[in-house]
């Protein structure tokens, strides 16, 4: 049996695309997929287990700016709505105070609360941890 060899023949497509300079391409698209793994801006939505004393898998939606280059965000779960104020990164995690400013529940939201955040995939992992009990509760969240 005879080993057949095939040619490479050049054709008009193939030398022009040798002779597209790649200075061409645009940059921004190379950095963009980078860009979208690490960010944590945007809108995430999301369902938040292990919150001591709450139902489990309540939704939460948060909303992270950076504006005059600070990061903040504004959040909502299980009628508790307020804002969160960054306070520093480490690495991959920022890490936020949150505020509630409207309590829907009666009283049941915590007023202050530790967040840090950091993105796992396409996805943001919230953790709420309350200072006096050290109760958490965390969120992976997709965005939209």
């Amino acid at each position: 049996m005879h080993k057949r060899r095939q040619k490479i023949v050049p054709t008009v497509l193939t030398t022009v695309a040798l002779l597209v300079p790649v200075s061409l391409t645009a940059p921004a698209a190379t950095a963009a997929p980078a860009e979208a793994g690490t960010t944590v801006t945007g809108t995430w939505k999301g369902k938040v287990f292990g919150d001591n004393g709450a139902s489990a898998g309540y939704r939460a939606k948060v909303r992270i700016v950076k504006r005059d280059g600070k990061l903040r965000g504004k959040v909502a779960s299980g009628g508790c709505y307020g804002v969160w104020r960054f306070k520093g990164r480490s690495g991959a995690t920022y890490r936020f105070t949150e505020v509630i400013t409207r309590d829907t529940t009666g009283g049941k939201c915590v007023k202050r609360v530790a967040v840090k955040v950091r993105r796992d995939g396409a996805k943001l992992r919230v953790v709420w941890r309350e200072p006096t009990s050290g109760d958490t509760a965390t969120m992976l969240a997709r965005k939209g």
